[in-house]
């Protein structure tokens, strides 16, 4: 039936008040049965994903493990530190070392011939979020182990298989400085967007923070930041005011 008659043949129903019948076939409510098993499907699926993770990361922790030239790179090393490991053996690597309250230092190896300031925040960021989610998977393995020979010992192996398929925490904000407190994390997750509206960088060296407000493409020489030179994170409205950064 075109639209135009469809739309009058409603409005005269309506106007009797009779029944609009519709064309639209009933949408087909899921049942309860369908519905556990795709959650199970499902389920097994991440198990099975996450299984073939695991399996992975053990077999490459093991190749790596057989050279003595890559022993010391971690199994889950990212496209950055790579490129880093490769110039420090080329010699023509940045080293950055950038100081965190409460944390580690940050070590930024850049690869590029003149790196510029957006490319040491984008490797700041990568380099940060991975030794973070190191030091998450070492906690939650060491929580599993406490927990694991507390509860059935290492004599019990369906308890440690029932402790093992416990989630790792999800990642918090635990970037610029540390979020713990009482031994809990109190932050909630942020992006690395909104922390650079919040901070800036400071020279430790020339004791001067570093103006990174015009554009991302100055070179780390142009803004005084030397090879092997020590950063730190300062709350950007110190030194620039209340200004959205560009």
């Amino acid at each position: 039936m075109p639209v135009n008659l469809r739309k009058k043949a409603i409005r005269e129903a309506r106007n009797r008040n009779e029944e609009i019948l519709s064309n639209r076939k009933g949408k087909k409510k899921k049942t309860k049965s369908w519905i556990t098993a795709r959650r199970q499907c499902n389920a097994a699926e991440c198990s099975e994903h996450n299984n073939l993770v695991d399996s992975t990361e053990q077999e490459l922790r093991q190749i790596l493990q057989g050279f003595d030239v890559l022993s010391d790179i971690p199994c889950d090393c990212t496209a950055t530190e790579l490129l880093g490991e490769i110039a420090i053996a080329e010699g023509n690597a940045t080293t950055i070392f950038v100081e965190r309250d409460g944390l580690t230092t940050l070590t930024i190896v850049l690869h590029q011939p003149e790196p510029t300031i957006a490319q040491l925040k984008k490797a700041m960021a990568v380099i940060s979020r991975a030794e973070h989610k190191r030091r998450q998977r070492e906690r939650h393995e060491e929580s599993l182990r406490r927990r694991g020979l507390a509860d059935g010992g290492p004599e019990d192996p369906q308890r440690q298989q029932q402790v093992a398929g416990g989630a790792m925490p999800s990642s918090t904000g635990e970037l610029v400085y540390s979020a713990l407190r009482n031994g809990h994390d109190h932050r909630a997750f942020v992006s690395w967007h909104f922390l650079w509206r919040c901070f800036g960088l400071f020279n430790v060296e020339t004791n001067q923070p570093i103006d990174d407000r015009s554009n991302g493409r100055a070179t780390l020489t142009e803004l005084g930041i030397e090879n092997a030179a020590t950063l730190k994170f300062v709350h950007r409205v110190k030194y620039f005011g209340c200004q959205r950064q560009k």
